[in-house]
């Protein structure tokens, strides 16, 4: 994982999770343990450090070319449901606390009812979320503790002692140190035959690094889904990140756009527009969301509208699109792609099963819409039946059903005969 070994003790009191370029302070206090801010992936560095926090200071601010302030929260979220506990209480400004709530409600109200056949809205965010803003003097007292925020200050008393004083906040040189570290990744040279794929993550946002493709098509690379920290998630598998010349959104759960927003960020600071693919609902989802963390958003994007069932062109790449069946109102993508006579198919978060979709009547769902792909990725959940994904005997079964080579992803592991994606290799159809 791209955070591994990256929680560092400042003091008996302070835990830093991350590095220099993006990090997450975590104090420890009479009260339990409070957590300043957030960021990309900060529900694995939690579970990294062990220190689940009581309260979290909400510090939304612009996203800089390794993340922002707030993406992070909804797996912090999914995390409490998954393990019956309670996320934390908030701390901030009203307007913070506002920004996040209105980030949370875009994704986790929503699952699938109980015979999974429909999206149902649940009153999950409302036992999740306990928002305590900060009085007129911009203080907040929790008992003995008392958490003051005076402009990008935080300060965190406990009693008499101050345990925590700090501005949290990037590195000034965050851009050159970026650019630095780019240098040493070689570029890429486009050659107009060549169609692979890159595994870039098989894990999800609980595990591992998250779900992420990098497709080479002739003269485009196509990123689909954008990994969190792109200078590195991509320079660790040798791709360049100014070589990517397309993101693609299979949907916005934010272990599956978990890099957008440096992505953002570092066609706003190089003056660049960055081109990407989505269906209508996921770019308006985007733009909500991430309005807070990257302003005028419109401007630093080049939008290419997807409409499931009608073929999109990217270079000399035909692209596919169906629309799956999962648990977010704004919709989630399967795709396949063709190029030089060669296909490659992607499933994106569905919920295969042959029992569900024969009572949901949608045959773009079954096995035989990716017939024709000689490699196809395929989600998978080993463990819970009734989740949103696809557990894995009906994955077995449909294995058995294309004629392609199927590998899983999304996942922490694999202990069935299926045969699990690597991340970061290269696999050619």
């Amino acid at each position: 994982m791209i955070f591994e070994g990256k929680v560092k003790r400042l003091s008996n009191d302070v835990i830093r999770l991350g590095d220099d370029l993006g990090y997450v302070d975590m104090v420890r206090t009479s009260r339990g343990w409070v957590r300043v801010g957030a960021m990309p992936e900060i529900a694995k560095l939690l579970r990294q450090a062990r220190t689940p926090p009581h309260y979290v200071v909400v510090r939304p601010a612009p996203a800089t070319q390794v993340g922002d302030g707030i993406t992070g929260e909804e797996f912090i979220c999914w995390t409490s449901l998954d393990g019956m506990k309670f996320a934390g209480t908030y701390v901030g400004t009203e307007a913070s606390l506002d920004i996040l709530r209105r980030y949370l409600e875009f994704t986790v109200p929503f699952y699938l009812n109980e015979d999974q056949s429909a999206i149902e809205r649940r009153d999950w965010l409302e036992t999740l979320y306990c928002p305590h803003p900060v009085g007129p003097e911009g203080e907040a007292a929790l008992g003995s503790v008392r958490i003051r925020l005076e402009g990008e200050r935080v300060r965190i008393l406990d009693g008499r002692s101050m345990v925590y004083d700090h501005c949290p906040k990037p590195a000034p040189d965050l851009p050159e140190r970026i650019q630095a570290a780019l240098d040493r990744v070689p570029r890429w040279s486009a050659d107009a035959d060549e169609f692979r794929v890159l595994v870039v993550g098989a894990g999800n946002g609980h595990v591992r690094n998250a779900s992420s493709f990098l497709l080479v098509c002739g003269d485009r690379l196509v990123w689909v889904d954008p990994a969190p920290r792109p200078h590195e998630t991509l320079g660790h598998c040798g791709v360049h990140w100014d070589d990517v010349t397309d993101l693609l959104l299979t949907h916005t759960h934010e272990d599956h756009m978990g890099g957008l927003t440096a992505c953002l960020a570092r066609a706003r600071d190089r003056r660049q527009c960055v081109s990407i693919w989505a269906t209508q609902s996921s770019f308006e989802a985007v733009q909500a969301r991430l309005k807070h963390a990257v302003p005028h958003l419109d401007t630093l994007v080049n939008w290419r509208e997807i409409v499931p069932g009608r073929p999109a062109h990217i270079g000399p790449a035909r692209f596919e699109f169906r629309l799956n069946h999962h648990n977010l109102p704004s919709g989630t993508l399967g795709l396949k792609v063709t190029c030089r006579g060669q296909c490659v198919g992607i499933s994106g978060d569905t919920k295969y099963d042959e029992a569900l979709i024969r009572r949901l009547n949608r045959r773009e769902l079954e096995a035989a819409w990716f017939q024709e792909c000689r490699l196809l990725f395929h989600e998978v959940d080993l463990v819970r039946p009734h989740s949103v994904h696809s557990y894995y005997p009906e994955v077995l079964k449909l294995a058995r059903q294309v004629s392609g080579r199927l590998l899983v992803y999304h996942t922490v592991g694999n202990t069935t005969p299926l045969e699990m994606a690597s991340e970061g290799r290269w696999y050619t159809p």
